[in-house]
């Protein structure tokens, strides 16, 4: 392809519809004084369908100033400069530049034109070039005899100078650089352009070329940053010198610098402790705890490989609070899908009667989507029974979300509950929050101590229950809904009707399928013993409780059946939650006990001493009768004891309380009666 076929298919876009150009076109700038200035902007007019141009006419310091100007306003992707000023830019600017060069042919083409324009008083022909004359023109001159007279200059400043040599050299023609053209033709000398049209189209050409790769340089650095922007961890990229190229503001935060300041600065000096030299040779980094300052930093480093070379290294710096916190939203997240459903009816343990009745009756509901009540003291498994029965359910695989409708006030129950729309109260969540009805979605919600229901909120779950849809707090929209409601309480939600405290079409509404969990004392003294093996298998990591007797700890196992023995005629007020403290107990001092075991059984002093609520220690011959009754009121004296303990610890908070003793504020205000009585 020929230089005319080159540039008529670069021209070729220029022939396409305006509405076929690319959207956004290279900025090229073209820089030059005088001739050379006036040959540039004519030339480029033939790549305006490639690009977009702009020209400064102004040369070295001027020219380098308008160019940074210009380049703040809007970004250049390419230079074209000729000569002296060209070569003066190019060193102060950091932007690609296209130089237009002298080619050979045209070198001669204008010494011939120069040569013509001589007269007998100047017959020299003059030829300047910038920085050093051509030692290839020299010797080229001396073989033809065409008596050139070549000089050199550096910059403006000695171009007049320049001039002035050369007529006092008797130069009658000039073949030079644009301001030096001018000055001769003002010294009354012809002058020749040093730069030919063609060597102007291929410096152009070669612009082009540069723009459009800075172009999509820039672009990919865009992209790039817009990217970084977006990530919460801070993170930067370094090239192969460990010079910052690229960081996103959380990073330019943690280093304490604006991202502007940062940009080309060695990480090693701005933050040594973040140094990234093991993955600029190329070592694949895992996580490592770093301190900077005085903040602590989760840190991943990695090489950038392009072509197989390393040309770089990606820095990562992550808070551990968002990880912390990122985890539990994780764990939470997984517990509303129904991860956290733990439990199956199978879990519901006992041999007992009562025990098989309630999995015969939990199986039977699972497979309706009726509302379901569960009635039962505090620790009779009440929730083991609504997971099971959700798990056993056609909507296993959706949310199961659990509220204690005693442990919140009226207005937080009612925002958990049912959600609230952006702006509904002072310091709502910005964009609203979803309510657990609503959340629980195609799944089961499980409202727990439900007779602690406030009444206002009652006539709003009613509503649900009846219209299968839901108001968020502040909103005017219902929402559809498809939800399971299991209930459970220990109170007796019939009594509670009849005294006006409980909304007797609620209750109607709650309990189509009623299942009611006995107590320990009701269920026996076998269920009690396989209850409390599962719970000391489970405890020391045992899968099951068979396992107890072949495992190493079959002594813990039998040391657990010589308490229970004892306690026989316990009435275990606290249900499954005081039979679990039980074993937690006797596995934190088992080596005491063990120590006063004489013929297998364990010392009634110390078993007396590590259990007090046990006082079936006494003899045995004293009538069964009486020791029933004295173990009931051993018992309730230790509940009472217990009680008082614990509310002097919290200072009175009868909330606390009730958390740590695990049992509702009607037990817990029971108890406090009979302890003031």
């Amino acid at each position: 392809m020929n230089e005319i076929e080159v540039l008529e298919a670069l021209r070729e876009p220029e022939r396409r519809a305006p509405q076929d150009l690319p959207r956004h076109l290279p900025h090229i700038v073209t820089v030059g004084r005088y001739r050379i200035g006036r040959v540039l902007q004519r030339q480029a007019q033939l790549w305006s369908g490639q690009a977009r141009f702009s020209h400064v006419a102004a040369s070295f310091d001027d020219a380098v100033a308008q160019v940074q100007a210009l380049h703040l306003r809007q970004p250049i992707d390419a230079l074209v400069g000729a000569g002296a000023s060209g070569a003066w830019i190019r060193e102060r600017v950091d932007m690609p530049v296209a130089m237009v060069e002298v080619r050979g042919l045209d070198l001669l083409h204008a010494l011939k034109q120069a040569r013509l324009q001589t007269t007998e008083e100047a017959p020299h022909v003059g030829l300047v070039s910038f920085e050093a004359p051509s030692p290839v023109v020299a010797q080229f001159d001396s073989l033809f005899g065409l008596g050139l007279v070549q000089v050199a200059y550096q910059g403006p400043q000695d171009a007049a100078a320049c001039v002035q040599q050369l007529k006092a050299r008797r130069v009658g023609a000039v073949v030079a650089p644009g301001l030096v053209a001018d000055l001769a033709e003002q010294a009354g000398m012809a002058s020749v352009l040093l730069y030919s049209d063609t060597s102007v189209r291929q410096a152009l050409s070669d612009a082009l070329l540069l723009a459009r790769h800075r172009r999509a340089e820039r672009d990919r650095h865009q992209r790039l940053e817009t990217v970084l922007h977006q990530l919460q961890d801070g993170v930067a990229a370094v090239d192969e010198h460990g010079r910052i190229c690229a960081l996103n503001p959380r990073m330019a935060a943690l280093l304490g610098a604006p991202v502007e300041a940062l940009h080309w600065r060695l990480l090693d000096d701005v933050a040594p402790a973040l140094g990234v030299a093991r993955a600029l040779a190329g070592e694949e980094g895992g996580e490592e705890v770093v301190q900077l300052a005085t903040r602590t930093l989760v840190v991943r480093r990695a090489p950038i490989v392009e072509n197989g070379q390393v040309t770089g290294a990606l820095l990562v710096c992550r808070d551990p609070a968002v990880i912390q916190r990122a985890d539990r939203s994780l764990r939470a997240n997984q517990r509303q899908r129904g991860a956290g459903v733990r439990w199956r009816i199978e879990d519901y343990l006992g041999s007992s009667p009562a025990a098989q009745r309630v999995r015969q009756l939990a199986r039977q509901f699972a497979a309706s989507d009726a509302t379901v009540l569960i009635l039962g003291e505090s620790g009779t498994g009440k929730e083991l029974v609504a997971q099971g029965i959700h798990r056993a359910s056609r909507r296993a695989a959706q949310p199961f979300l659990a509220v204690n409708c005693a442990a919140l006030s009226e207005s937080l129950l009612e925002s958990e509950l049912f959600g609230y729309e952006d702006g509904a109260f002072t310091g709502a969540r910005r964009g609203g929050k979803t309510g657990l009805i609503e959340a629980a979605h195609t799944g089961t919600l499980f409202l727990d101590e439900i007779g602690d229901m406030p009444l206002a909120l009652q006539s709003r779950l009613l509503r649900v229950l009846q219209e299968r849809e839901v108001l968020r707090v502040g909103s005017t929209t219902p929402i559809p809904v498809d939800v399971r409601v299991i209930a459970a309480t220990h109170a007796d939600l019939a009594a509670q009707v009849e005294r006006g405290q409980f909304r007797r079409d609620l209750y109607y509404r709650l309990a189509v399928l009623r299942l009611a969990t006995p107590t320990l004392q009701m269920r026996g003294a076998a269920d009690v013993a396989q209850l409390a093996h599962s719970m000391l298998a489970r405890r020391l990591g045992l899968g099951d409780a068979n396992a107890l007797a072949a495992s190493p700890h079959a002594p813990v196992a039998r040391l657990l059946d010589a308490v229970l023995a004892h306690a026989a005629a316990h009435a275990w007020p606290g249900n499954v939650r005081e039979l679990d403290n039980w074993v937690e107990r006797l596995l934190a001092c088992r080596h005491y006990l063990d120590a006063g075991t004489q013929d297998g059984m364990p010392d009634a002093a110390r078993l007396q001493e590590i259990f007090p609520e046990c006082v079936a220690l006494m003899p045995l011959a004293a009538p069964a009768a009486a020791r029933r009754a004295r173990l009931r009121e051993a018992s309730r004296q230790a509940e009472r004891e217990r009680v008082r303990e614990v509310l002097e610890s919290v200072g009175g908070d009868q909330g606390r309380a009730c958390e740590l003793l695990g049992i509702s504020r009607a037990t817990l205000w029971r108890r406090m009666k009979g302890a003031a009585a």
